[in-house]
């Protein structure tokens, strides 16, 4: 759980954000004694506007903060192009969005979080820029103890730690925004029941705030709620999702390469219930020159990992652990079932100690011909009894370790690996040889193993 040193951020495979604006050099203008009332359900800010102005779109007010402050539930501030300081959201139902074709940027180096909502019951920004958060454990924006907050059409890059960090919230909605340059893009913390995080782009979080923390996609932190984190790019973190004494993830249809796929850990709490399916990881041209890995589950109680394709990893694709028998950062992982899933080039396993009884590992795919990366002469690495073996055969593999004993070795015949594409082509042994365990039907006489149901 703890992320090597500081490095030079690596270069995003598309295109990131432009640059970052500097901050405002000039003072807001003084707040009127007696603030005018929106007009229309609106109000407008713009550069040259005046915190003793009406707010309407020829008068409009100059500060974020002045409009949050007076604007009622229903209230549309519309923010037009330039920047603007940090501000405070403690009124529910205002709707923070930019001008139409108009770029607004918020900014601010003297706040711990750039925008903070605390304690409402609804609200949103939308198409903003986010950026400049300087201060240790600081955000882009902060969601606490709020609910029906939703951010989308954001981009939020470039803070010191959060890009978003989500604190004792519930039914909050991160949605189609590009978040990057921060420590991590995305941290979910504590409550978090209703929260969906679907169709971002989070990518290039490489900073570091402490030598256990950055370099991180999405971390989940002694999270407990129903969380679905869905259809979202990661790419060029150092680990995209980091599960820490964080229960009920449902993580599912989401692509990520360059980096670790996951990593789960505790001090105490359980990493129970989650679910990891239909999900595609691959290497990639890996991450800043480190030795890439797939899934790292030594926290896993009752956890689900299946359908998923996972492709060209250096070390491994599974590695596995009893994290109760003194392993730093392990935890349960009493149920853990690992089904449907392939794995190409390199190390489909490794399992580091003899694992519970209740642990299932069946009615997967390997296929590592080929493949030069670490240790990817082996299908698989197993230690028992301090005894540790290299097992290059499948036979071999399950027969000593009763794991899989109805998966398969052989190419998964993917409609084109090199362009990403891993859906099944006729033929594949991967077709009708997997396991009934998700909801939502299948085609033939069974499941088909990997993310695609041809």
């Amino acid at each position: 759980m703890t992320p090597g040193p500081s490095a030079a951020p690596v270069t995003a495979t598309s295109s990131p954000p432009p640059a970052a604006t500097t901050a405002p050099t000039s003072a807001p203008t003084p707040v009127a004694t007696n603030p005018p009332a929106p007009v229309n359900g609106a109000l407008y800010v713009s550069t040259s506007g005046s915190d003793g102005n009406p707010g309407t779109a020829t008068r409009p007010l100059r500060t974020i903060g002045k409009a949050a402050a007076i604007a009622p539930a229903g209230t549309t501030v519309v923010i037009r192009g330039g920047t603007y300081a940090g501000f405070d959201v403690t009124r529910s139902g205002i709707t923070f969005t930019s001008y139409s074709g108009e770029t607004a940027v918020v900014t601010d180096a003297t706040r711990d979080d750039v925008i903070q909502f605390t304690g409402v019951t609804s609200g949103a920004v939308k198409g903003l820029v986010v950026q400049g958060s300087t201060v240790a454990y600081g955000s882009g924006i902060k969601i606490k103890e709020s609910s029906g907050v939703t951010v989308s059409a954001s981009t939020v890059r470039d803070n010191r730690t959060f890009g978003i960090v989500i604190v004792s919230s519930s039914n909050v909605t991160i949605t189609g925004n590009s978040i990057s340059g921060n420590a991590d893009g995305i941290e979910e913390r504590y409550a978090g029941n209703g929260v969906v995080i679907s169709n971002n782009r989070i990518f290039g979080n490489t900073k570091m705030v402490d030598s256990g923390r950055g370099k991180e996609g999405i971390n989940f932190y002694k999270s407990t709620g129903s969380v679905t984190v869905v259809g979202n790019l990661l790419y060029d973190n150092g680990t995209h999702f980091e599960v820490y004494g964080a229960s009920n993830l449902n993580i599912t249809g989401n692509v990520t390469w360059n980096g670790q796929i996951m990593e789960t850990g505790t001090d105490g709490l359980p990493c129970a219930n989650n679910r990891f399916t239909r999900n595609i990881g691959y290497k990639g041209a890996g991450f800043q020159g480190e030795l890439t890995s797939g899934m790292i589950l030594r926290c896993a109680a009752n956890m689900l990992v299946a359908n998923n394709t996972l492709d060209g990893f250096d070390k491994f694709a599974f590695d596995i652990v009893d994290g109760t028998k003194g392993v730093a950062y392990g935890g349960s992982i009493e149920g853990l079932r690992i089904y449907n899933n392939i794995a190409v080039g390199g190390r489909a396993y490794s399992i580091d100690s003899l694992l519970p009884k209740s642990v299932k590992i069946d009615y997967n795919l390997v296929y590592n011909v080929g493949f030069k990366a670490q240790y990817g002469e082996y299908l698989a690495y197993w230690k028992y009894l301090d005894k540790q073996y290299d097992k290059d055969t499948w036979t071999d593999f399950q027969s000593d370790t009763g794991y899989d004993t109805h998966g398969l070795v052989g190419d998964p015949k993917f409609v084109n690996r090199g362009g990403r594409d891993y859906r099944l082509t006729s033929g594949s042994p991967a077709i009708d040889a997997g396991k009934v365990v998700l909801s939502g039907g299948y085609s033939g006489s069974a499941p088909d193993i990997g993310r695609f149901e041809r």
